[in-house]
């Protein structure tokens, strides 16, 4: 059967490096990658996204639901990505009535990642965008509820119910190049796993501890949070990664969160699944707190001062 292929990330899950991959293809594969519906530099089907959640930023010039029909309509099997596409069944209907009409099957692709580092990773993102100011411990109270983190009672189970395949891959960061490179071959798509080779944006050891501290005053000042932090690198010999999760938080996400992680074999990651299992909720690396704070608070005062915070 004839099929559509919607990678929906999730957010923080390296989504950029497969649509990077997949747009720069230029060999026959029995999927396209269409060219249609980018809206960013990153080569994602961002405005088909917009389109399903009715978002403003749609652009109808781009092409969203009607490039989709006209493709399916001619008899092309399509690989469509974005992390924005909606995980809610009345949005991917919208998808799957066009599916149905030309006789495809959809099929939505998820890589899942530990709760606990793709909860930090979305904070520092959002914080060094200037799209959040709240503190932390707010930050996670709300995200830990967002949709694509319940894997069956939000991702899995409704779609289901209106016909819809999820297949979900393991986000293991050692490994991932090569499961990259396993799914695209899965799919038909020559690959080896160096060129899924990326640069990591993580925010440096300072940065995500500036982050936490003094993140929800950013907004105020003309100086970059990058100059700032890297300014007093040397001075204060903060060289290690922090992570803003204390362990109190990480229980609290868990109990919240555990149920939607428990028996990922279950879910159909297979042999994957004992690898991604001992990645769960982990501090990540082991240092979650500063352990001169008198030294950390001086740090602090030094960025503000030099940032007008």
């Amino acid at each position: 059967m004839k099929k559509v292929i919607l990678h929906v990330g999730p957010s923080k899950t390296a989504s950029t490096t497969v649509q990077k991959f997949l747009s720069e293809y230029e060999d026959a594969a029995p999927y396209q990658y269409p060219r249609w519906g980018w809206t960013r530099p990153d080569a994602g089907h961002h405005n088909l996204a917009y389109e399903m959640r009715n978002d403003d930023r749609f652009t109808p010039s781009i092409g969203g639901l009607d490039r989709l029909t006209e493709d399916l309509s001619n008899g092309k099997s399509l690989f469509l990505s974005s992390e924005d596409f909606p995980i809610y069944a009345p949005a991917m209907q919208k998808v799957k009535d066009v599916c149905d009409r030309f006789g495809f099957e959809l099929e939505v692709l998820f890589f899942v990642r530990d709760p606990v580092a793709r909860l930090n990773s979305m904070y520092t993102q959002q914080i060094k965008t200037f799209v959040e100011n709240c503190a932390f411990p707010d930050f996670i109270n709300r995200a830990k509820r967002e949709d694509k983190l319940g894997l069956r009672k939000n991702v899995r189970d409704p779609l289901a119910r209106i016909g819809v395949k999820v297949r979900f891959l393991p986000f293991i960061g050692p490994r991932l190049n090569q499961i990259f490179a396993d799914m695209c071959e899965g799919y038909g798509f020559s690959a080896r796993a160096e060129q899924f080779e990326h640069t990591n944006p993580a925010p440096s050891p300072e940065e995500i501890a500036l982050y936490r501290q003094i993140g929800h005053l950013m907004k105020a000042s003309k100086v970059s949070h990058w100059e700032a932090s890297n300014r007093f690198r040397t001075k204060y010999g903060f060289t290690q990664k922090f992570f803003g999760f204390d362990q109190w938080l990480i229980d609290d996400v868990r109990e919240y969160l555990e149920p939607e992680y428990e028996d990922l074999a279950e879910l159909g990651l297979g042999d994957y699944a004992a690898d991604l299992e001992a990645t769960l909720w982990k501090t990540k690396p082991k240092n979650t707190n500063i352990s001169d704070q008198d030294k950390f608070r001086d740090f602090k005062e030094d960025i503000s001062a030099f940032m007008k915070l």
